[in-house]
């Protein structure tokens, strides 16, 4: 479970987030909704003690630096070295934890073998996404944010990733954010959105609800 108490952010005199306590529950999918602008990825990188908040975070007791690096988190630019290989990337990122072989067989599923022998720097928007998500299965990370990740992926790759999110769900904290919410009407257990730039649980177990997301957003931003 990640517990936030008391958070808010600010920037100078402007406020982004406003004193906010919420609760992710542990091994579920949780949606995070606002529009652009909102505050989604600043409240992300404070989640990360990539910003400086006011408040205190927990992840299962634990504060951050304590837990990085059980974290991961898919950031919709998916930031890799270009002037690498896919392959060399992962075994970077990967942090030792899959031996070559192993990361081979698991990128496979993914891309090509040709595709992960190429620089990243020829790969299209689409291709990161999927070397981004290798990771997630090479590292199994036990908190998961993963930022507009259904963003140029094909038809069959979105459909095989909502079948992963729902497993690894199994053994992960997942956090998701994005606008694409066909995507995630499938999947997510629990939303949260901000609201008048405080971040309030809106809906749990959404699946069971009957509700759409698209509803949702059209009536808080209405």
């Amino acid at each position: 479970m990640i517990q936030v108490k008391n958070f808010s952010k600010s920037y100078s005199n402007q406020i982004i987030i406003k004193e906010s306590n919420f609760e992710i529950k542990s091994q579920r999918i949780s949606f995070l909704m606002g529009p652009n602008g909102a505050g989604k990825t600043t409240t992300i990188k404070c989640l990360m003690g990539m910003e400086n908040y006011l408040g205190e975070i927990f992840f299962d007791g634990k504060k951050i630096d304590q837990v990085r690096d059980r974290c991961l988190v898919i950031w919709d630019d998916c930031p890799f070295y270009t002037n690498l290989s896919g392959f060399q990337n992962l075994l970077i990122f990967g942090e030792g934890k899959k031996s070559k072989n192993e990361i081979k067989e698991i990128a496979s599923k993914y891309l090509d073998y040709h595709t992960i022998k190429n620089k990243v720097k020829t790969y299209s928007y689409g291709q990161k996404k999927k070397l981004a998500l290798v990771l997630v299965e090479i590292l199994e990370p036990k908190y998961l944010i993963m930022d507009e990740i259904s963003n140029g992926l094909d038809f069959d790759m979105i459909r095989n990733l909502q079948k992963s999110i729902k497993s690894w769900s199994n053994s992960m904290t997942i956090i998701l954010t994005g606008h694409q919410f066909s995507f995630y009407n499938e999947i997510i257990d629990d939303v949260f959105v901000i609201r008048d730039k405080e971040i309030v649980l809106l809906q749990e177990n959404f699946s069971n609800s009957g509700i759409m997301l698209e509803d949702i957003y059209d009536e808080e931003n209405s």
